[in-house]
């Protein structure tokens, strides 16, 4: 087994259009379950949106040698420049405008600045979002850590991580840096690994997506399965939500590799593009919805338009400048 794996196909040079693509339906995936609540945004959205970017990390990655000793350095210093910095750019503008804004309010109060520099999930309002930077840069140097075991032990190892956070997922959710939940991605990025090994024999990636769709709605539908709230560390139903997670987010990226497969450079281009942003999408706009002046219960289309659209035009022109890397954690465009 652990051969197999070694034997996985490896990961093209070149971006990946229906790649880039599910990342872009993803983020505005996650800017629509923050405008609307509800039962149907939760088990529509809330199931997927979030493991689809650490299934991604997984089927992206690329194994190292036995000798992963420097391999934890060098991932951790990779994830810092293109996660990590970009986190901290826009935590120090946020707080920036933040503070200001709260003392004209009178509402200025030590959590308000204490919080967000801890991170983690007891973050709200402009820093809502936040939680999820740090653990998919904390998550990564965990799984590389865990490459120095043998496969079967940590397939075991990332299991029982995965039973602690659904015995104690809240008291483990809060801690700083969302370290208490970086544990409960390890089982999408793993799941995301083997989706990219038996890659290669799926000869029908649409046809074969849309049976990994159906089989994940399937039980979503039925109300078998609980959506998962993976920033309060909320696995929902034990095993099967899990389960679903993975089959929906496989199903939606099968189906867009084969789709894109058929479409010309320039959409892949577009796609790629419009992803050089989804970094800073998450990041501000939870700042753009505490600006606007308009109830939870009374928020429009127009609403969700100006979430997704304003940090994503803002995020299309830092791209072509010096700052990307700063503020996107991607280089320049050309």
């Amino acid at each position: 087994m652990a051969t197999l794996y070694a034997r996985a196909p490896a990961v093209p040079a070149t971006r990946s259009g229906a790649i880039d693509a599910l990342r872009v339906l993803a983020v505005v995936a996650v800017v629509t379950g923050h405008v609307w609540a509800g039962p149907l945004i939760d088990a529509g959205l809330y199931t997927w949106h979030v493991p689809a970017f650490f299934l991604l990390s997984g089927y992206l990655w690329k194994t190292r040698g036995p000798d992963t000793r420097w391999a934890v350095a060098a991932e951790a210093r990779k994830r810092f420049r293109t996660i990590m910095i970009p986190y901290c750019a826009w935590l120090a503008v946020t707080l920036l405008v933040h503070v200001p804004i709260h003392l004209h309010r009178g509402t200025l109060t030590s959590e308000a600045v204490i919080l967000p520099l801890m991170g983690g999930s007891l973050n709200a309002g402009p820093f809502g979002a936040y939680w999820f930077m740090s653990a998919l840069f904390i998550s990564a140097i965990m799984f590389r850590a865990l490459e120095r075991v043998p496969l079967v032990l940590r397939v075991a190892l990332i299991a029982g991580i995965t039973v602690v956070i659904y015995l104690f997922g809240d008291v483990l959710a809060p801690l700083p840096l969302s370290l208490g939940v970086a544990g409960a991605a390890l089982v999408f990025l793993l799941a995301g690994q083997a989706l990219r090994h038996v890659r290669a024999r799926v000869k029908a990636p649409i046809r074969s997506g849309a049976v990994c769709l159906v089989a994940g709605a399937a039980p979503v539908l039925a109300g078998m399965s609980a959506p998962l709230d993976m920033k309060y560390n909320e696995l929902g139903t034990p095993v099967l939500s899990v389960v679903v997670a993975v089959l929906i987010s496989s199903g939606l990226l099968l189906i867009l590799e084969g789709v894109f497969s058929r479409l010309p450079v320039w959409v892949h281009a577009m796609s790629t593009k419009l992803a050089a942003g989804c970094l800073m999408v998450v990041l501000t706009h939870t700042y753009v919805l505490w600006l606007l002046p308009v109830p939870d219960t009374e928020r429009s289309f127009w609403v969700l338009m100006a979430a997704v659209v304003l940090p994503w035009a803002v995020a299309m022109i830092l791209n072509r400048t010096p700052l990307s890397g700063v503020f996107l954690g991607t280089p320049r465009a050309t």
